[in-house]
């Protein structure tokens, strides 16, 4: 832990900006689940992960987002877990941050969705996961929105 004292004013600055843009992108994930709606297909298979904690931490800012699992909604709080059971670490720089992760909600909850995120993100280590690999690709589904009526083409 940084030693909050310790840091000039600019770095504080900073950090203070970082965790702000972390807190935005965790809104952004509750958000678009209140408005989009969970998958029917993914609500069934949250079961027995429902109340987990997966840690996302993003690298080119140093903070930590925790997403609550739940049948009904996603519940982000800023800073990491005491008890997570998955953290997925996202690696992309800073100016790339926002554009990753709309393209990975984007996605469809599918299992060719879910290629395009291992083939295109994990393999290129864009996202790095430690522990529970089951629960860090259900959240990673769940915030999926691709199949919404609103992303079809016409």
């Amino acid at each position: 832990m940084i030693n909050i004292l310790k840091l000039t004013r600019a770095e504080r600055a900073q950090k203070l900006r970082n965790q702000t843009i972390a807190a935005t992108i965790g809104r952004l994930f509750q958000m678009s689940v209140d408005i989009f709606g969970l998958d029917i297909k993914s609500l069934d298979k949250v079961g027995k992960r429902e109340g987990q904690e997966v840690e996302l931490y993003f690298e080119a800012l140093d903070t930590y987002i925790t997403l609550t699992l739940s049948k009904s909604r996603l519940i982000p709080h800023m800073g990491p877990s005491d008890n997570s059971v998955a953290t997925v670490i996202l690696t992309s720089e800073k100016e790339n941050l926002i554009p990753d992760i709309i393209k990975m909600m984007r996605m469809k909850n599918n299992l060719s969705g879910l290629m395009k995120v291992i083939f295109g993100h994990v393999l290129k280590h864009k996202i790095k996961i430690k522990g529970s690999l089951g629960a860090a690709i259900k959240i990673i589904k769940l915030l999926s929105i691709g199949t919404h009526p609103s992303f079809k083409k016409e």
